[in-house]
């Protein structure tokens, strides 16, 4: 027969152990803005305080659109890589236009988690425009590899190009190993009710449609926003979107997203 004092703790060691298993995994937070090259609606270009919403966000990944790297404007300074410094992380940065006096211009991931593969992917064109590009990287978060992808879609209020970039966003995915979780997000220069939405919207969830369908999450202009352009989208089965927020700031034309995701519940070992 078990002593008290050994029957107290196998009973100590039984709840801790439902209590660990009961404790929430904390959930992947992803920071999502367009920073148009840091510039704010003062008109000034202040990394500081866009570094400063990331930090305050509790992001474990930043995914940046319409970042300069040496370009005349913003004084050849590499944005994310300064960007990167400020917050301690490292910046993956891929130009999609290139100026004649050597700037880059494209997106950019900056994250402190590990990286095992990122690359970009450039879309197609089908008239001369801006060229627009497709990051990505393998991020490992809760011993879990996880894609994250960012784009910057065509802005001509014409929709050929965007819908000729949306099925090559698509095919992406597509590529990705079989049941490998992802969050694309980023500008998409259309909103709920455009034809690159719903041709998005037939393979991926919107996320913030998903966990509000009757509020307006707008994003842009960021001081009196009317429309919701800037977006996550997964597959819920593979990573659940549980929060999205759409943070006041003006340090941008568009309002900066922090969406948080967690992985579904593993199944138990028998």
């Amino acid at each position: 027969m078990k002593s008290p004092s050994a029957l107290a703790w196998l009973l100590v060691a039984i709840l801790t152990g439902n209590a660990a298993e009961s404790t929430p995994t904390p959930p992947l937070r992803v920071f999502c803005y367009n920073i148009h090259h840091g510039e704010g609606l003062d008109g000034k270009v202040d990394l500081g305080r866009i570094a400063q919403l990331i930090k305050d966000s509790g992001a474990h990944v930043a995914a940046l659109q319409e970042v300069d790297r040496n370009m005349g404007r913003t004084r050849r300074t590499d944005l994310a890589k300064e960007l990167a410094r400020q917050l301690g992380w490292t910046a993956y940065f891929s130009p999609n236009l290139r100026t004649k006096d050597g700037g880059e211009y494209g997106n950019a991931l900056l994250t402190a988690l590990p990286v095992s593969a990122w690359k970009n992917t450039v879309l197609p064109q089908g008239r001369p425009t801006e060229p627009r590009g497709l990051l990505q990287a393998t991020v490992r978060f809760q011993e879990q590899e996880i894609e994250i992808l960012t784009t910057h879609l065509d802005s001509d209020r014409r929709d050929d190009e965007r819908l000729r970039q949306g099925p090559a966003v698509l095919a992406a995915l597509a590529q990705l190993p079989a049941g490998r979780p992802f969050v694309l997000c980023g500008d998409f220069n259309d909103s709920p009710k455009g034809p690159t939405y719903a041709l998005l919207a037939a393979a991926v969830k919107d996320s913030w449609g998903e966990l509000y369908p009757n509020e307006t999450g707008f994003t842009i202009p960021a001081d009196k926003p009317t429309s919701r352009i800037d977006f996550f989208w997964t597959k819920p089965s593979l990573l659940k979107p549980i929060k999205v927020t759409v943070l006041n700031s003006q340090a941008s034309d568009h309002l900066p997203l922090v969406g948080e995701f967690v992985l579904p519940p593993k199944p138990p070992v028998r």
